[in-house]
């Protein structure tokens, strides 16, 4: 047997394996930041929303100024993350942020299961918000196992750039529904609506 071939081979299996493993991570690392940033527009959109249809409700006001208040300091995570390379304080998002997976399920079953007859929906911003909020969980743990060298190669450009526009893509996917299920996305016109409207005839002109 060979040592030498042997040597080689291996020397260029470990080589390869670390770049494939930072191009994941910093996919990884690219999809939680997005989703935060996803995440922290649905937290205002919940809270632009709540305020437009509180109607003095003392729950309604809080949980407005709960959702902006979390979607706040989320939009400053996703932001440090993005210009560090790194989830920023990971132990404080693993800590806070499955508080507010629970808020938004709880939310969702509330709208289908506890007001009776027809006023019975799902909540699509809570839902979106809690699927990235997962998202941004499962990101953070995974990234928080792993070991990298510092003599790692970084992944070339190609690759990267590819991988981070599928992140933008999935997080797009599911931010979008959410949107669209605020106020502000309930009341916006269609694209096909736009520059469609016909002026009406001047008052009191007969033919």
């Amino acid at each position: 047997m060979n040592h030498a071939a042997v040597a080689g081979a291996t020397d260029r299996a470990r080589g390869e394996s670390p770049a494939r493993g930072l191009l994941l991570a910093e996919s990884v690392r690219t999809l939680a930041a997005f989703a935060g940033l996803g995440a922290a527009t649905l937290s205002f959109g919940t809270s632009a929303t709540l305020l437009t249809t509180a109607s003095g409700s003392p729950w309604a006001m809080a949980g407005t100024v709960a959702a902006g208040l979390w979607g706040a300091p989320l939009l400053l995570w996703a932001v440090q993350s993005l210009r560090t390379g790194a989830p920023a304080w990971p132990r404080v998002l693993l800590r806070v942020a499955p508080v507010w997976v629970f808020l938004h399920l709880a939310a969702v079953a509330l709208k289908i299961w506890w007001p009776g007859g027809s006023s019975r929906s799902l909540d699509g911003t809570a839902l979106s918000a809690a699927v990235l909020e997962l998202v941004i969980l499962g990101c953070v743990g995974w990234l928080g196992r792993q070991t990298f060298r510092p003599s790692d190669r970084p992944p070339a450009a190609g690759p990267l750039l590819m991988m981070t526009f599928a992140a933008a893509l999935i997080v797009a996917a599911i931010t979008t529904p959410g949107l669209a299920a605020t106020a502000a996305g309930q009341h916006a016109v269609p694209h096909g609506e736009h520059g469609s409207s016909t002026p009406s005839a001047p008052a009191g002109h007969h033919h």
